[in-house]
């Protein structure tokens, strides 16, 4: 990924030089982007890691993120452009969730029935872990969602819309992974209060929905997938979940941590070194993330690193907000709209899991995040630079 992301930067860069100049859309997530990088720089550069090779990796990683982040505030703001991204978002979000379905009932207990799982794990479509099946399907699903419910679409485009959306949430519930079954519920939720909030007569949109959920429930009670039952029991009784006790213990143990190195943290990267010293708790596996995505950057970057991270989400947040005005109205709006449900859902899911050490995830995050945040005005005056040049 990061060797792609470099070659599409250089040749973005080729472009750009060809067009007679460089003209950057700006962003206002590049300043967080920019101070987290130099956390990690002064992490590096100073030896204020635990172990340096592990942050000269992660930061060549999250290098790459950045620079996706880059390209899709450059390249992707033309209508038709954004039409087939979202487009493609809806068509590729539905193959895979028929291929995880077919691959959970005839499954052999191998990825794509060939690759063997060799570290343990709970395999769902292309994933070694379930979760983070969950965390990409909830970055995806909102797109099918919101099409289907836009005015603009006619009536057959929009039952496969729905139809798209409703196999697709489905794989959330059938790879039974808890977070993603909460983080796609605040997903509708957060969709039907902009529903009402933005329009006076939402009542089509929020049936749509309904109808939705409806139809979620009797597509799982026909296909009754093993063990579902005994995941949504765990969730009126989380205290006594094993895995919910695990994770409250590392939360705990990382505040261990934190308050050893607070300011920069442990450095990027590295909390898998570093944790085993202050595990609490015996267990034979390898504790390789924190389960929980906000307290991992708080250890790894300090107080310093996080609090540009909480500036970088609340920035999201106030772009993500300020694009709902006119989301039935403009094709670009309304998937900005799915972009931002999509960030949502997964930056709910980051309480209990880590998608975002997950570079597929991760990547596909960033991306959104950049759909989000880039602004109509800025993409209207590099078309008239463009104009201008021709």
């Amino acid at each position: 990924m990061e060797v792609a992301v470099s070659f599409l930067i250089m040749m973005w860069a080729a472009r750009e030089a060809m067009n007679g100049g460089f003209h950057i859309i700006p962003n206002p997530l590049f300043i967080p982007m920019a101070l987290f990088a130099g956390v990690v720089l002064v992490q590096i550069s100073l030896h204020l890691t635990a172990y340096w090779y592990a942050t000269w990796s992660k930061g060549l990683l999250w290098g790459g993120y950045a620079g996706l982040f880059f390209l899709t505030s450059q390249v992707l703001h033309r209508q038709r452009w954004i039409s087939v991204f979202g487009r493609f978002c809806v068509g590729y979000g539905f193959l895979l969730s028929l291929f995880a379905i077919v691959q959970q009932f005839t499954s052999n207990g191998k990825i794509y029935w060939v690759v063997s799982n060799r570290y343990g794990g709970w395999i769902y479509g292309p994933y070694v872990n379930h979760a983070h099946y969950a965390g990409l399907m909830e970055m995806l699903v909102p797109f099918p969602l919101v099409f289907a419910i836009a005015s603009r679409a006619g009536r057959p485009s929009r039952a496969f819309f729905l139809f798209a959306a409703l196999v697709m949430c489905s794989t959330i519930f059938l790879s039974e992974s808890l977070g993603g079954m909460i983080a796609f519920v605040i997903e509708l939720a957060v969709l039907t209060l902009i529903l009402f909030r933005n329009r006076s007569s939402a009542y089509r949109e929020i049936l749509l929905i309904g109808v939705l959920c409806i139809a979620l429930v009797a597509w799982l009670a026909w296909l009754r997938p093993a063990g579902l039952v005994e995941r949504f029991a765990r969730l009126l009784n989380p205290i006594a979940d094993a895995g919910a006790t695990g994770r409250i213990a590392i939360v705990k143990d990382s505040l261990r941590m934190l308050r050893v190195h607070p300011i920069l943290g442990w450095g990027l990267g590295t909390f898998p070194v570093v944790y085993p010293s202050f595990r609490s708790f015996f267990t034979n596996l390898w504790v390789n993330e924190a389960h929980n995505d906000y307290i991992q950057t708080l250890v790894e970057t300090g107080i310093v690193g996080f609090a540009i991270a909480a500036a970088f989400l609340a920035l999201l947040c106030r772009e993500g907000i300020h694009n709902l005005k006119h989301w039935n109205r403009e094709t670009r709006s309304s998937l900005e709209l799915a972009a931002f449900l999509g960030c949502i859902g997964l930056l709910v899911h980051g309480f209990v899991d880590f998608n975002l050490q997950i570079p597929a995830n991760a990547a596909f995050f960033f991306a959104l995040s950049a759909l989000v945040t880039t602004h109509s005005n800025n993409i209207n005056a590099n078309h008239e630079l463009r104009r201008t040049r021709g």
